[in-house]
């Protein structure tokens, strides 16, 4: 009797978000590897051709859950220098938004102050299809500032 594929899950969905994440970044000529799971702080390490940087990743589905909650989470306590936002839907193409982790926290919700976890920051669908952050979708070469991002976007405010 030939073994069944796992149900999909959060941690499969995860991993398969950093291996997806590796492979765009390799082929867009910035070297990825995946940290051993449970690593502190970041999920990849990049060779960006002026050094090593830290990336976090973070992996959402089209889901019942989705739909009630259309945010991405972070946590702020982590030590890295990019985060990539990764959205699979249900049909389609997959998403993703790879931006400074700063640029991320900056756009992110601040936590109130009776907050349980004050360092649990979420990131909206909307505003990742807003300006500025809708210039950081596809962008692959870690570019800080990448073409109609934050510089476009103030210049037309």
């Amino acid at each position: 009797m030939p073994n069944k594929p796992p149900k999909p899950n959060s941690k499969l969905l995860g991993d398969a978000g950093e291996h997806y994440a590796v492979s765009r970044l390799t082929f867009a000529g910035k070297p990825a590897t995946k940290m051993p799971d449970n690593w502190e702080g970041y999920d990849l390490a990049v060779e960006t051709g002026t050094g090593l940087v830290r990336v976090s990743v973070k992996t959402r589905s089209e889901s019942e859950g989705w739909k009630a909650s259309r945010w991405f989470n972070f946590d702020d306590r982590r030590d890295c220098d990019w985060i990539i936002f990764i959205f699979k839907p249900k049909t389609g193409a997959l998403r993703a938004w790879v931006m400074p982790y700063s640029v991320a926290k900056q756009h992110a919700n601040q936590p109130g102050t009776n907050r349980r976890n004050p360092w649990f920051r979420d990131l909206s669908w909307t505003k990742l299809n807003r300006p500025p952050l809708a210039a950081y979708e596809d962008n692959w070469s870690l570019d800080a500032n990448p073409p109609g991002g934050r510089a476009k976007w103030q210049a037309t405010q």
